[in-house]
């Protein structure tokens, strides 16, 4: 009920408030004749309700092939979810492929679990049961040896208990680790299989002692407790280090990372390259044995995140590091994990999409911070991280600044030393006249101590972010401008760092300076019970999670997305004619981590009369300032043509909104073509005249 799945699954799985639902059993029905289709529907629901031999919570009816696939499509993250279980133990996958004849399933379902409640185990279960096929994953943490050591038993049990029933080890995967149990389950028929292996195999070079072995061969079949276990090289790190980078070392390798679908979320980096050192699987395991390897050559890496060396004081050492590495003389592993973080967009999908949560964004920010205590860091690394503390200055003169970068030997430096292309603009537009024009004014618990609780109610704070501040300031104007005509008095929070550019870049004590100061702000603002709102959902987001994960940060303030406020304030209208339809392409951070945020704005939409749909979309390439490094430049441009080029060349009339400042730009930069925010068509429909004012422009 905490992954992303529910939303399209919790109407079929009401909540009973005295029971829990142990099981769910998916019944499927399917026909070429709907009315013949129907009857049998019908005649087995009267049976469900009739037939009071076994307790039942209630059924429900999932109708069309759009509904089956979403229950379907909870039934395959199965496996996923399973290992989001909390604690060090974790679901394993060695007696989970098991099969019997249907008629025997019941009894041997039943003298399955008998088997590991003997052990004291928990475990999950799932299957298919027109085939007999189980799915069974008993809970063990592998780091400890007694669990280890409750392989080889159990595996026995199964085996024993499967052959019982005339069943197979492996119903539907492969045998693996296992079989050493083929000779019992094949009989006879096993020689054969040998005799196979002798033929295509002659030398035993392939899978050896998995399977078969070649006939007349001294070879023997691997013992399932005999074979090297991760858990074996797991419990090499250190403890505290395990738990500290639990979100990567909890990985499970379901897979669900190696996602094809280009108008899905999850891990753009590995659409484009099909690297699996580019998915979050891939990044996992690196850091995985990275820290072990560091533990093995005496590095304790949680004491070295705390050591701040002054810059000046560190930095011959990892200038002669570099030097060294630019020689090839360098061995270093962590080099092969620095190329494999470097290609994260830092999104923060598999963060919002993968079953265990597995987040490449936080860990890669750590490793980065610990990477170059020990090398240099490129020029872009600074630029970046200091956007949010520059930008203020840079933005008094805009004119000057826009046309240094626009020269070509400003963008040939740019590229060459800094890495950096495509540099995005200053906005020219006067933020002074539109904040006047409301009467807007600064935040502070003062300017709120004299007015009365009807008054707060009807104020709202505008939490600046550097992005739609600076490079898109009409937005943020117009932000301003709607929740003005909406009744509301409108206060900015003094702009400060946000801190999530220095985050990415790994910039660790820096951001957690960031975080804490901007913190402190804006929580003593909340405390007046004015609601905070911010504009951009990546910017916002770090709000919500990075912020809560920062050492010494007391309160973190709550800042609401546009649409959430919105739904909140906005008070219902009679419907419109407006028979116009737009489309939404949501921003991928915010549709992953804030899986209702699409639908809220559908909701906002309808209560002024306008209609909206959902794109199903993926990754527009940029995230960030990651499409603007030369390095990313070529998989920016991949990631973009294969979900939001096909949508740009699809004729149809409606028109496309974007949430997301990245994928603005990202629109702009590839194609020449400017998409709104949704503000920007609420604020037209408030308002005839602006309504005109951009169908002149059009």
């Amino acid at each position: 009920m905490k992954d992303i799945v529910w939303q399209n699954v919790s109407t079929y799985f009401p909540e009973h408030e005295d029971e829990t639902t142990l099981g769910i059993n998916l019944v499927e029905f399917s026909g070429d004749d709907p009315t013949e289709l129907s009857q049998r529907v019908e005649r087995f629901i009267h049976h469900l309700q009739d037939d009071k031999s076994v307790a039942r919570l209630g059924h429900t009816l999932a109708k069309g092939s759009e509904a089956v696939s979403a229950v379907y499509g909870m039934r395959k993250r199965a496996v996923g979810l399973l290992g989001a279980v909390d604690g060090e133990a974790r679901p394993q996958p060695f007696v989970e492929d098991t099969a019997v004849p249907p008629e025997h399933l019941a009894d041997y379902i039943a003298e399955f679990r008998a088997l590991l409640d003997s052990h004291n185990l928990e475990y999950g279960m799932f299957g298919h049961v027109d085939a007999g096929v189980l799915h069974v994953r008993p809970i063990l943490d592998m780091k400890l040896e007694r669990d280890a050591a409750l392989i080889r038993p159990i595996s026995e049990g199964v085996a024993q208990l499967t052959h019982k029933y005339g069943g197979l080890l492996w119903g539907e995967h492969g045998k693996g680790m296992r079989s050493e149990f083929a000779p019992k389950f094949f009989g006879e028929l096993y020689s054969s299989l040998q005799e196979l292996k002798a033929v295509f195999d002659p030398f035993n070079q392939l899978n050896p002692g998995k399977i078969a072995t070649p006939k007349e061969s001294s070879e023997q079949l691997l013992k399932v407790d005999e074979v090297p276990m991760r858990g074996q090289l797991d419990r090499q790190i250190d403890e505290r280090v395990w738990e500290s980078y639990g979100n990567a070392l909890k990985c499970n390798g379901n897979g669900a990372c190696y996602n094809f679908d280009p108008n899905d979320a999850m891990c753009p980096s590995w659409k484009a390259t099909r690297e699996r050192v580019h998915s979050p699987k891939g990044r996992a395991s690196l850091i995985r044995e990275w820290l072990r390897l560091q533990g093995a050559a005496g590095i304790d890496v949680l004491e070295a995140e705390k050591q701040q060396l002054p810059f000046i004081r560190s930095f011959i050492s990892r200038w002669k590091n570099s030097r060294a590495l630019q020689s090839s003389k360098d061995t270093d592993f962590s080099h092969e994990v620095y190329n494999a973080m470097a290609g994260c967009l830092a999104c923060k999908s598999c963060a919002g999409q993968c079953p265990v949560k597995v987040s490449v964004p936080e860990f890669r920010s750590r490793f980065l911070a610990l990477y170059h205590q020990r090398y240099l860091r490129p020029l872009k690394d600074y630029l970046i991280g200091s956007l949010e503390y520059s930008v203020p200055y840079l933005s008094r003169l805009p004119k000057v600044y826009n046309g240094i970068m626009t020269s070509k030997t400003a963008q040939r430096l740019l590229e060459r030393y800094a890495g950096m292309v495509d540099s995005p603009l200053l906005s020219e537009y006067d933020w002074g006249s539109a904040t006047k024009a409301w009467d807007v004014r600064i935040a502070s618990p003062e300017a709120f101590a004299a007015m009365s609780k009807e008054e707060l109610r009807k104020s709202v704070v505008f939490v600046q972010d550097a992005f739609t501040r600076y490079f898109e300031t009409p937005l943020a104007a117009q932000f301003v401008e709607l929740a003005a005509r909406l009744g509301y008095k409108v206060f900015l929070a003094p702009f400060l760092p946000n801190g999530k550019p220095l985050q990415v870049q790994g910039f660790l004590p820096a951001f957690n300076r960031a975080a804490i100061r901007n913190s402190e702000t804006l929580s003593a603002i909340a405390e007046t019970g004015v609601k905070l709102v911010g504009l951009d959902p990546a910017m916002t987001l770090v709000y919500r999670q990075e912020y809560l994960k920062v050492s010494g940060l007391r309160n973190v303030p709550s800042v609401l997305l546009p649409q959430e406020w919105l739904l909140q304030e906005l008070p219902q209208t009679t419907p419109s004619t407006h028979t116009r339809t737009y489309r939404l392409a949501p921003h991928c951070t915010e549709k992953t981590n804030v899986v209702g945020s699409s639908a809220d704005w559908v909701q906002v939409f309808n209560r002024v009369g306008l209609q909206l749909r959902v794109q199903e979309i993926g990754c527009c390439g940029m995230s960030g300032t990651y499409g603007h490094e030369a390095r990313n430049l070529e998989t920016s441009k991949i990631i973009f043509e294969q979900s939001w080029g096909p949508m740009l060349d699809q004729e149809n009339d409606d028109e496309i909104l974007a949430t997301g400042y990245s994928c603005r730009s990202q629109v702009e930069r590839i194609r020449a073509r400017k998409f709104r925010h949704p503000i920007e068509v609420l604020l037209e429909q408030l308002d005839p005249v602006v309504a005109q004012e951009h169908s002149n422009l059009n």
